[in-house]
């Protein structure tokens, strides 16, 4: 028997007013059994995003999320959405399994706006200085992510954050990544009271509540577009945050 998207999901992305390329990428996606058993088991969250979101560049964003559920569960991997997670501000997009091991993973979209953080600036004795590195946007779109995600890390357990840019001119290289990354860290050993201000935004009340949630971020991927989306890591750049 033959499994299939439920019905109100299949008239949903096949409306004329639905985001042609997601459409393709899931008419794609369908012919894979585990990935329709997914949406299956997920209908009532999936079509709630999809049908709440206003524009296209919010439904890509979910679009995202569910690459991620058809990338691991194509594999065999069993794959939770949003998993029920006790005792944390807010649970991680995913929970992937397989067999006795598993991770958690959370997933964001670099998108082509402008991000929300401010240009970053810290004083140290009588002098200032700028952060910047060649591609000033990435630092500003990694802090901004950071900070928005790290609280929805999993203590005692692996956690993944997955970055996906929106085009390969928008995507951050390994070494882009490395910078911004001690940037941040630099920024809040010089500049604590400008850095406390800053994740407050987030609801993280103090650095030595960022550090408890920094330590429980095992690592950071990055995915560029590659034209072979049926290949989860392929051309990906891995940073290990503990390496």
């Amino acid at each position: 028997m033959t499994i299939m998207f439920p019905r109100r999901i299949q008239k949903l992305i096949h409306d004329k007013s639905f985001d042609t390329g997601l459409r393709a990428r899931l008419d794609e996606w369908a012919h894979s059994p585990n990935f329709v058993q997914f949406v299956n088991e997920n209908e009532h969250k999936i079509y709630d995003k999809l049908k709440s979101k206003p524009n296209d560049e919010d439904k890509r964003d979910i679009g995202i999320e569910l690459y991620i559920a058809f990338a691991f569960s194509h594999i065999n991997c069993h794959v939770i959405y949003e998993p029920n997670v006790p005792l944390i501000p807010r649970v991680p997009d995913f929970k992937i399994s397989f067999g006795d091991n598993f991770f958690y993973l959370e997933v964001r979209r670099l998108r082509k706006y402008n991000p929300k953080l401010e240009d970053i600036r810290i004083s140290k004795t009588t002098e200032e200085r700028t952060y910047s590195i060649d591609n000033e946007k990435i630092f500003k779109k990694c802090g901004d992510i950071i900070f928005e995600k790290i609280r929805q890390t999993v203590p005692n357990a692996i956690n993944l954050l997955y970055i996906r840019s929106y085009t390969l001119a928008d995507a951050p290289n390994r070494w882009d990544l490395d910078v911004a990354v001690k940037n941040l860290m630099e920024w809040k050993d010089e500049d604590t009271h400008g850095f406390e201000e800053k994740i407050r935004h987030y609801k993280i009340n103090s650095i030595s509540e960022f550090d408890r949630y920094w330590k429980q971020l095992s690592a950071m991927v990055i995915s560029r577009p590659t034209g072979l989306e049926s290949q989860i890591w392929e051309g990906c750049i891995t940073f290990l945050l503990k390496s």
